[in-house]
């Protein structure tokens, strides 16, 4: 089964409307979670800005990263930027997030489908991260600090591996994957009056792994380009979560849907994250080990 991730990183853009993550600590996140995303083994198609595209193509040089093809695209550049701005900038008060990297991540999968593809995914670039999983997942979790720059915070080889899509390619079958969250943030209420639905929601669509089997990809594709332009003809800007959630209400037949409770987990360093806490709501990272049991 042909297998092709789709992913992006954008940082500094200070002269970007409404964007910027200028944390240093984000910059060492997106590299090294990247790095171990290219431990899979799949082809990787990792967009960026013009900006930091020297430092990455040499980051992927320096670790002899085959994998990953970097491509440059200017975040103003995509599909529906320079509408979203002008409403953002009309209503800023509403709209002062950036929502333009969200909705991107839509368009890109769309331009990277080929005829011989299988599967097709988006995969956030900083998802192999400390705050997402327990230390026992990483086979040098003993070596884990709590600075940004210390590398084995991102090595989660037990989770991102040459197995990882096998088995949620196996757990997906002919649909698209769908990581659900009951703990949102966005506002049910707003989302159906924007959309004109009336879906009762338990749980919305979170945008961290996106796509499946490419059988389903065309009318996911087509319904977001087409929640969008109601977003941008109402000059109500919706999160792209929020719009795939609303989608996959739409068509639930489509999906195969994990629902969890909380992104926190067994290593969680908070003080106010109990044992108890956790013990009664699942976290994000049993999706992982979900898609071992499924035969």
């Amino acid at each position: 089964m042909k297998t092709k991730i789709v992913t992006f990183v954008y940082f500094g853009i200070s002269d970007f409307p409404f964007y910027g993550h200028k944390v240093q600590a984000r910059w060492d996140r997106y590299k090294n979670s990247l790095l171990q995303l290219s431990e899979m083994g799949l082809p990787i198609v990792c967009y960026c800005g013009s900006n930091v595209y020297p430092e990455l193509k040499k980051l992927l040089e320096t670790n002899e990263v085959k994998n990953v093809d970097l491509k440059i695209r200017e975040l103003e550049d995509f599909r529906h930027s320079k509408s979203m701005i002008k409403i953002k900038e009309k209503y800023p008060e509403k709209f002062n997030f950036y929502l333009e990297v969200g909705w991107a991540k839509i368009t890109l999968m769309e331009e990277e489908m080929e005829d011989d593809l299988d599967y097709l995914y988006w995969v956030d670039i900083g998802l192999s991260h400390v705050g997402l999983f327990p230390f026992r997942f990483n086979s040098n979790g003993d070596k884990i600090t709590g600075t940004s720059t210390n590398k084995y915070r991102y090595t989660f080889d037990k989770i991102f591996n040459t197995d990882t899509f096998k088995k949620i390619n196996n757990w997906v079958g002919d649909k698209l994957i769908n990581l659900t969250n009951t703990q949102f943030f966005h506002n049910a209420s707003i989302l159906n009056n924007t959309l004109d639905k009336n879906h009762k929601y338990k749980s919305l669509t979170v945008g961290g792994i996106i796509g499946g089997h490419v059988s389903k990809l065309p009318n996911f594709f087509k319904s977001f380009e087409e929640y969008s332009q109601v977003c941008l003809e109402k000059e109500y800007l919706l999160n792209h979560e929020a719009m795939m959630s609303t989608i996959s209400y739409d068509r639930p037949e489509d999906y195969e849907t994990f629902i969890f409770e909380t992104w926190y987990h067994d290593d969680t360093q908070m003080k106010h994250i109990t044992k108890e806490f956790l013990n009664s709501k699942k976290s994000f990272y049993r999706f992982f080990e979900e898609i071992e049991n499924k035969k």
